[in-house]
């Protein structure tokens, strides 16, 4: 029995040539998905402006958290999976491991790299372009080197909470019963940025949007008919 398709549209397995791929949707459910995605982004953007008007409440509010238990919980555990090299470092184990015992997964893990790389570079970009102090920090930046090497005045969005939940989307998408646990992990990694005092609240939900925007086009990229490049005997995929 086919399973239903998912919120990102790719909510099934699909067998071709030894390798999964993302199936597309197709009507009468096309119009519901249109529909949920559109209720996220509003979701998404309304979250994203009251953060930005809350901003310095919420900042004093998680003050005293920063050298509590919570802050020393979140740094130990969930903070770590949000950084760069741990990221890259998990998602090149799982591609090294599916190609060598030959695993379907493998589009997967490669597709997931694409996302992460594709996120980091925009928040990177975007850190520079908006030059935005973190909250310790009382002055804008006194000259070029500041400008563009400090991470100081590298606060929006957030780099962690952004390639987390680039990942939780595109993972999420390929295993579909993984996605809720992806995305608490993300919303954790960009929880936890907040209360150590290295970001706005806004920096981490400006992250989270700006990382579903690029894995939902990692997906879209991920869903394209392989049939238009492929061979004909590619083309005949039993779905």
């Amino acid at each position: 029995m086919a399973q239903r398709p998912t919120l990102y549209n790719a909510g099934r397995w699909a067998m071709s040539d030894s390798r999964w791929n993302i199936s597309p949707v197709t009507s009468p459910q096309q119009g519901r998905e249109r529909s949920r995605i559109v209720l996220l982004w509003l979701s998404l953007g309304g979250l994203l402006t009251l953060s930005f008007l809350l901003d310095g409440s919420l900042v004093e509010a998680v003050a005293p958290l920063r050298h509590s238990w919570l802050a020393e919980f979140l740094g130990a555990t969930v903070r770590w999976l949000g950084t760069g090299y741990v990221q890259v470092g998990i998602l090149l184990a799982l591609i090294i491991v599916c190609a060598l015992f030959r695993l379907p997964a493998l589009r997967a893990g490669a597709w997931a790299l694409l996302g992460f790389l594709l996120s980091g570079t925009a928040a990177s970009i975007l850190k520079v372009l908006v030059h935005r102090p973190r909250p310790w920090v009382g002055a804008f930046p006194q000259g070029w080197s500041d400008y563009l090497g400090k991470s100081d005045f590298h606060s929006f969005p957030s780099g962690e909470s952004t390639t987390s939940f680039a990942l939780a989307v595109v993972l999420g998408a390929w295993f579909p019963k993984l996605r809720l646990l992806l995305i608490v992990a993300a919303a954790m990694i960009a929880l936890a940025r907040v209360v150590v005092g290295s970001h706005f609240p806004s920096d981490v939900v400006g992250g989270a949007v700006l990382g579903v925007a690029v894995g939902e086009l990692t997906n879209y990229l991920a869903r394209r008919p392989r049939a238009r490049a492929g061979t004909p005997a590619q083309q005949k995929d039993p779905r």
